[in-house]
């Protein structure tokens, strides 16, 4: 007896040493791993489609947008920087914990000759929140099995501070486990994607220059990244599932469209579709940029959602889950997605970062222009074409333009401001009242959508109300005031003074 208490002490001790350490690792590590993963891991029900591949995916495919338009279930595995033979690990992990129907790869990087990117840390960010399994010891040996990696690392081009080691992948606290000084709230009470994997990057950018006759030419020779891409594909087919090559728009170089050349001949030798999104006018750089030279803003995200979610519609048979019970949570999980929308229009200090959010089927919009100065920059006609509206005689002489779905109808309205001058949209009728007390409001079907005071009037140079599509209930009202200012874009409005609706009156 004395034998076996001894032994169930010692089993009892370790249990609790493990329990400790468990929750050490977990309160220590960064969370981004666990933010960007968390909603995959508490589904149960299998995901119709995955996506893999770099950076330009994280901000360039948005689920929650093909679960709304399409009721395609699917989840976003981009990762910064991943190099292809990173994304067939994630992929391979990712499959051990669900069955899709379809894979998505991106081909950015196929000419790289590496298997993780230069930054380690990034490698962190796809691979942490992975369960610790065979798939995972295997992936962190193969992947610190490098030699170009070896050989960059040693010219001194790939660090960034993060320890590159087997175990930091195995076993995380090996590189946390000295953050006591970093932990805050988000330690604690963690938070999770609301936009199933992917990342919204908001801003407006111009972009680099376009090569104008890019070639036909692929790439020279088979590099690493082929290798992996093409194991990729051998594996889904293996398990049955099906998959669609891709490479999403950005403003490319030759050496991209090389690439993109490459990835089509790779399709074609594995009977595989693809799509090469670079010999398309999908996207409007000049709008749909979040940086000069690489990736999408949710404009040109959303642009490229939808076309993928009609084209995997049309050429895969996939269930629409909308109406299925086993995907209720989606529903939950779609008016979180909707709140965090709602919060980045109520974030946006600047006009061409709110114009481009505005670039959302999902919304409606009433945009006042009490200083027709907008019209002179040609960098804000182009957010404004974005959403349909073109410069022209009825602009020019509109003083309230609605915009509906984004575009797809526009009604512009003239003498609507000081005197509430009544028009027909889509929605309902429009008109504006002004009182004895210089409350100027605007209803729609006799509902007053917002009010603003003569101070808040006299300081907008353009006012927008932002409304829900389905609901029709005002998500942000915002006014901007312009000066003409100096900036490296060419002779564009400066924009201060957003001036929100107050809480109670919205």
């Amino acid at each position: 007896m004395t034998m076996i208490r001894r032994i169930a002490a010692c089993l009892v001790t370790v249990s609790l040493l493990w329990g400790c350490l468990a929750g050490l690792t977990d309160l220590l590590e960064r969370k981004s791993s666990d933010f960007k993963y968390e909603p995959f891991f508490a589904q149960r029900e299998d995901f119709d489609v995955l996506f893999f591949g770099t950076s330009h995916v994280i901000n360039g495919v948005f689920p929650m947008e093909l679960w709304k338009d399409y009721g395609i279930v699917s989840y976003n595995f981009g990762g910064h920087g991943n190099a292809i033979a990173t994304s067939y690990w994630v992929m391979k992990n990712a499959l051990d914990h669900t069955r899709p129907e379809l894979v998505v790869i991106d081909g950015l990087g196929l000419a790289g000759m590496t298997k993780t990117s230069l930054g380690f840390s990034q490698v962190h960010l796809s691979m942490d929140a992975f369960p610790f399994s065979l798939t995972k010891w295997s992936g962190a040996r193969d992947l610190l099995d490098d030699e170009a990696m070896e050989e960059m690392i040693l010219q001194g081009t790939a660090e960034d501070g993060a320890e590159r080691t087997k175990m930091s992948i195995w076993w995380d606290f090996s590189v946390y486990h000295s953050r006591w000084n970093e932990l805050g709230a988000g330690d604690f009470i963690p938070d999770s994607s609301k936009e199933k994997g992917a990342e919204s990057r908001i801003a407006v950018s111009t972009p680099a220059d376009i090569p104008k006759e890019p070639g036909n030419e692929g790439l020279e020779k088979d590099t690493v990244a082929t290798d992996y891409l093409k194991r990729m594909i051998q594996d889904c087919r293996e398990q049955g599932i099906e998959v669609l090559l891709v490479y999403l728009p950005f403003p490319y170089s030759e050496g991209a469209w090389a690439e993109a050349v490459t990835m089509g001949d790779i399709a074609q030798e594995y009977g595989v579709r693809y799509i090469n999104f670079l010999d398309m006018d999908l996207v409007d750089y000049d709008t749909d940029c979040y940086d000069p030279g690489s990736h999408l803003n949710p404009s040109g995200a959303r642009k490229v959602t939808d076309y993928l979610g009609t084209y995997i519609t049309k050429n895969y048979d996939l269930p629409d889950h909308r109406e299925d019970g086993d995907y209720d949570d989606w529903k939950d999980d779609y008016k979180l997605y909707q709140e965090y929308k709602a919060s980045c229009f109520r974030q946006q200090q600047q006009l061409d970062t709110y114009l481009m959010l505005l670039a959302d089927k999902n919304y409606n919009a009433l945009i006042e222009i009490n200083d027709p100065a907008v019209w002179n920059s040609e960098f804000y006609t182009e957010l404004l074409k974005n959403l349909g509206i073109r410069a022209g005689k009825k602009s020019a002489s509109a003083d309230c333009i609605y915009v509906r779905r984004a575009g797809k109808q526009v009604t512009y309205a003239s003498s609507f401001h000081p005197s509430g001058r009544a028009f027909e949209t889509p929605d309902g009728t429009v008109r504006g009242r002004l009182d004895a007390d210089g409350i100027f409001s605007v209803l729609l079907d006799g509902r007053t959508l917002y009010e603003v005071t003569p101070q808040q009037d006299e300081t907008a140079g353009l006012r927008i109300a932002v409304l829900d599509q389905e609901t029709m209930e005002l998500v942000d009202l915002v006014s901007f005031s312009f000066q003409t200012g100096e900036d490296i874009r060419e002779d564009y409005i400066s924009v201060s003074g957003a001036v929100r609706q107050p809480e109670s009156e919205k």
